[in-house]
C-alpha cells in the first residue's frame, strides 16, 4: 500500500512539475472522468429533463414553448450564448463535471494535500452517484450546481464570493436553497463573530434576489409546471412520502455507499469528543438535504446534494489521524467501493448502472 501512494505522489508530482498545478488538474480530471465513463456506461442521447434544457437552450427566453424546468436558466443560457444548443447541449453538463472534478484536485492541493490525498478527495466526490448519474442522464445539469455549491464551501472565509457562487447555484437549481441553512451554519463555524454572520446572512439573501426576480418575470409570461405549487401541493407531497419513504434507506447508501462512513465516524468522534458544533454543522447539512424528500422522488440523486458533508467530515477525520493512516485507509476504503457494483433509487426502483465493458460486451453478443 505505501509502494502505490509512493508512486502516485511521484507521478502526480512529476505532472506538476512539468505542466503546472492548473493544467495538471485538468488532465488528472479527463483521466478521473474517463475512468468514470468505464465504471458506468456513459449515455448521450438526451431524455426527460435533458432534453427539457437542450429546448431551453436553443431559446432561452422563446415563451412559446412549454418548458417544466424554465426557471433553472443558468446552463440552458450558457449554452445558447456558446452555441451548445439543442444536441449539442449534452456537452455542458460533461464540462461542468469536468470542471468540478479538476477543482476538486485543485483545491485540495491550494490546501497543502500531497496529491495521493487530493486525488482520494477527489473520487469522494468523483467516484460516486454525485458524477456517475450525470453520466447516465445525459443533459441533467446537475454537474453545474454542485460546481458552484462546492465554490460556495470553498470561498466561505469570502462572503461576497461565497453568496456570489450561491446565487449561481440557485440560478442552476433552485434545489440549492436546502444547503442554506448549511452553509450558513458553516460561516458561523468558521468565523464564530455575530457580525460576520449578520454579513453572510446578508450576502445571501442577496444572492437569492436574482432567481426570484427572474422566476416573478418568467411567470408573468408564461405557467411554468415545476413551481413551489407544484412541488408543495398536498398531491405531490403524498406521492413523495408514501412512495419515497420505503426507498430511502437504499437510496441513501447508493449516492455515496461505503464512503458515507466519513460523516457518521465524523459525527460519533464528535459527540465524543464533545465537538458540538462540527456535530450540528454536518447534522445540518443532512438533515437539510434529506428534507429534499418530502418534495422530490429522484432518491439517490437527491441526496447527491449532500456532498459537502462527505468532504468536510474526510477532512476533520484527516486532522484526527495520522497522515499515512488516512491515506491508507481512504484509499483502501475507495478501492473496496468500486467492487460494490453501482446502482441508484428512484420512484421507479432500482436502477442498475453496469460498468462499460459489461454493457459494451452484452451488445456485441446480441448483435451476434
Amino acid at each position: 500500500m505505501k509502494r502505490l501512494i509512493n508512486k502516485i505522489n511521484s507521478i502526480c508530482f512529476s505532472l506538476e512539475s512539468r505542466f503546472g498545478l492548473l493544467m495538471s488538474s485538468f488532465i488528472l480530471g479527463l483521466i478521473v472522468l474517463g475512468f468514470d465513463m468505464l465504471y458506468v456506461t456513459p449515455k448521450f442521447e438526451l431524455a426527460y429533463h435533458g432534453l427539457q434544457y437542450s429546448v431551453l437552450s436553443n431559446n432561452p427566453f422563446d415563451f412559446t414553448t412549454t418548458i417544466f424546468v424554465r426557471y433553472r436558466i443558468l446552463p440552458s443560457f450558457l449554452g445558447y450564448i456558446t452555441f451548445l444548443r439543442g444536441n449539442l447541449f449534452v456537452i455542458v453538463p460533461l464540462i461542468f463535471a469536468l470542471l468540478f472534478i479538476s477543482l476538486l484536485y485543485w483545491r485540495y492541493r491550494k490546501k497543502s494535500y500531497v496529491p495521493v490525498d487530493a486525488l482520494l478527495f477527489t473520487g469522494l466526490i468523483a467516484f460516486s452517484c454525485t458524477l456517475f448519474i450525470q453520466l447516465t442522464a445525459p443533459g441533467y445539469t446537475d454537474t453545474a450546481f454542485y460546481f458552484f455549491i462546492f465554490l460556495s464551501f470553498a470561498f466561505i472565509s469570502n462572503v461576497l464570493k461565497s453568496a456570489m457562487f450561491f446565487m449561481l447555484a440557485l440560478l442552476t437549481h433552485e434545489s440549492c436553497f436546502f444547503l442554506l441553512p448549511g452553509l450558513l451554519f458553516y460561516a458561523y463555524y468558521i468565523n464564530s463573530n455575530k457580525i460576520d454572520i449578520l454579513k453572510y446572512l446578508l450576502g445571501y439573501c442577496i444572492a437569492i434576489i436574482p432567481l426570484l426576480l427572474y422566476r416573478n418575470w418568467v411567470s408573468s409570461h408564461v405557467h411554468v409546471e415545476f413551481d413551489l405549487d407544484f412541488y408543495f401541493s398536498e398531491k405531490n407531497i403524498h406521492f413523495a412520502i408514501t412512495r419515497v419513504l420505503p426507498l430511502i434507506p437504499a437510496g441513501a447508501f447508493y449516492a455515496f455507499k461505503l464512503f458515507w462512513f466519513f460523516p457518521i465516524y465524523a459525527m460519533y468522534k464528535s459527540l465524543q469528543n464533545k465537538d458540538f458544533k462540527f456535530l450540528i454543522l454536518i447534522s445540518i447539512i443532512l438533515i437539510c438535504n434529506f428534507a429534499q424528500l418530502v418534495i422530490a422522488f429522484d432518491v439517490t440523486r437527491m441526496l447527491c446534494l449532500g456532498f459537502p458533508a462527505i468532504l468536510l467530515s474526510a477532512e476533520k477525520i484527516k486532522t484526527s489521524w495520522s497522515s499515512l493512516r488516512f491515506t491508507k485507509f481512504a484509499l483502501g476504503l475507495t478501492l473496496i467501493n468500486f467492487l460494490i457494483l453501482q446502482n441508484y433509487i428512484s420512484a421507479d426502483g432500482l436502477i442498475p448502472m453496469l460498468p462499460w465493458p459489461y454493457t459494451s460486451l452484452v451488445n456485441f453478443m446480441v448483435g451476434l
